[in-house]
């Protein structure tokens, strides 16, 4: 079999390859960039929804637990009015 001997190719082509290839390569990387930024904008805006949410939640369980804590008293037999003025009164003979 006879070995088929590569052609030369154009110094032209040569350069346009090159060329394209780096065009390329910068696209690609300003490309990312606009991407990354787009993301960081997207992620920190996920945090914040997530946050307060998170902090919406401590506050609704919060008000929970303190009208659990009404009810129970009501359910000892405690005015838990009479019980908090009590309660701050001795915290103003303490100071």
């Amino acid at each position: 079999m006879a070995s088929a001997v590569p052609k030369s190719v154009s110094p032209l082509i040569r350069a346009g390859r090159w060329s394209l290839l780096l065009v390329g390569v910068v696209y690609g990387s300003i490309h990312n960039n606009t991407l990354k930024k787009r993301e960081e904008r997207v992620r920190q805006k996920e945090i914040d929804r997530v946050t307060h949410h998170a902090i919406d939640e401590i506050a609704e369980k919060k008000i929970k637990a303190d009208q659990s804590m009404i009810d129970l008293a009501y359910a000892a037999g405690v005015d838990p009015n009479q019980a908090r003025i009590k309660q701050q009164g001795q915290e103003k003979k303490s100071h």
